[in-house]
């Protein structure tokens, strides 16, 4: 399997239809089914496992892990600058399934973060930072969520393993700090929502 994967990943990357033209992108085609959360899953694992240090931007580190076209279409629509996350987010709207409770949470899952950084660069990291962050689910259990994700600006590796607890303060790592007050925001600050994807 992991011998396999790794073929993938080179064929992928020498077809052209892997990491695109701009860095930190990814492409496919529009017609390309998705995968199954499960695959989903064990597709962020084996990036972690295998292309940890892959400077891919976070929404299309989950494009690559569901490889789905209809996801694609949201994520690649539009040149230069502007904000993957809220196209996610603006996908899953339309054709996820918002979880209403923590308790619902499942492995495959996607997150959205807010008030990761300081994104309308106004000098605060605050409730007007919205879309900032995203990442996979690949564990919930008894209130804590582990979860893969992927920044480009990070320092190596890139892709990590990550969690936080809804009910548990020592499982809750700071994931930013307000410049201007100095004050650090942790993770389950920033939980934005879960999807479930079909």
């Amino acid at each position: 399997m992991k011998i396999l994967f790794r073929l993938c990943l080179l064929l992928l990357a020498t077809a052209g239809w892997g990491v695109g033209c701009m860095p930190g992108r990814y492409y496919l085609s529009e017609a390309t089914s998705a995968a199954s959360p499960e695959e989903a899953v064990q597709n962020a694992r084996n990036y972690h496992a295998y292309q940890p240090d892959w400077k891919i931007d976070c929404s299309h580190f989950v494009l690559a892990c569901y490889h789905s076209g209809k996801m694609n279409r949201y994520l690649n629509h539009k040149r230069g600058n502007h904000n993957l996350v809220r196209d996610l987010n603006t996908y899953l709207e339309a054709y996820g399934i918002r979880r209403v409770h923590a308790s619902e949470v499942k492995a495959g899952d996607i997150l959205i973060f807010n008030k990761t950084y300081d994104i309308n660069h106004d000098g605060h990291i605050d409730e007007k930072d919205v879309y900032t962050h995203a990442g996979i689910v690949e564990n919930y259990q008894n209130g804590l969520v582990t979860y893969i994700d992927a920044s480009e600006d990070r320092r190596s590796p890139r892709i990590r393993v990550r969690r936080f607890s809804f009910t548990d303060d020592k499982i809750n790592e700071t994931v930013a700090t307000d410049r201007a007050t100095g004050r650090k925001i942790h993770a389950r600050e920033t939980f934005g929502g879960a999807f479930e994807v079909h």
